[in-house]
């Protein structure tokens, strides 16, 4: 019997957007609809897939992907970003084997007026707020700020800045790192096993080896990189 080859992963974007307050740098985050079948009642940055139209009016990929990103942007809530604003850090695929899968390119991006006023259209978004990336990554760990894993690694990474241009200018010179996660029950534990990890490597669970996962619990995600044995620098710091 054939195996079935993956789903190809849409192209879409999601962005980031920063604003400088006085207790330091925030981020805007939306809820998403609990009623959706796609990421249910997580909490996200403005983000979607690219449209067709998107792909045919640009001259390249990378186009066509900020042009996604500055319209998800607005119609998600109601804020405008430049094309020119835009940082591109970090890629991720959905893993192989979900029937929705997505190849999202992640920005980060100055909002123009820190105090302009947050659209929603109480449809896909129910909620939203700034949220400084430390208090964010603690609601989670109290259970009361769902995320999927890119959200929690992008906000553990953020809450080593404290400001929007240190965020920007540090994201803008580091390396791209582009990452489809494989899940599995990792030492017994739900996981999302990243490259270099031993189980991603093999296939296999193995209770020795380089360690480059997220794991599942009760008080949310934890990520861990063991170290210099892992390939791949760690996603949760400069």
């Amino acid at each position: 019997m054939m195996n079935k080859l993956p789903v190809e992963a849409r192209l879409s974007a999601t962005v980031v957007l920063l604003r400088d307050t006085d207790q330091g740098l925030q981020t805007l985050l939306l809820r998403r609809n609990p009623r959706l079948k796609f990421a249910a009642g997580s909490w996200v940055f403005p983000g979607g897939a690219v449209d067709q139209i998107e792909l045919d009016r640009s001259s390249s990929q990378i186009q066509a992907i900020e042009a996604a990103a500055i319209r998800e942007v607005y119609e998600e809530c109601g804020l405008s970003v430049t094309r020119e604003s835009l940082v591109h850090f970090c890629r991720w695929t959905t893993p192989e084997g979900e029937k929705k899968r997505f190849a999202t390119w992640f920005f980060v991006a100055p909002v123009g007026e820190p105090d302009a006023e947050i659209i929603i259209d109480n449809g896909e978004i129910h909620e939203y707020q700034w949220v400084r990336p430390v208090r964010a990554l603690a609601l989670h760990g109290q259970g009361r700020l769902d995320l999927m894993p890119p959200a929690f690694l992008t906000l553990s990474l953020l809450s080593h800045y404290q400001t929007v241009e240190a965020a920007c200018v540090d994201l803008a010179q580091r390396e791209l790192y582009s990452v489809t996660p494989k899940l599995s029950k990792a030492s017994g534990q739900m996981a999302a096993t990243y490259p270099g990890d031993v189980e991603y490597e093999t296939g296999q669970g193995s209770s020795s080896g380089p360690q480059h996962r997220t794991i599942f619990t009760d008080n949310g995600m934890k990520y861990i990189h063991s170290g210099a044995d892992v390939s791949e620098p760690p996603m949760d710091r400069p």
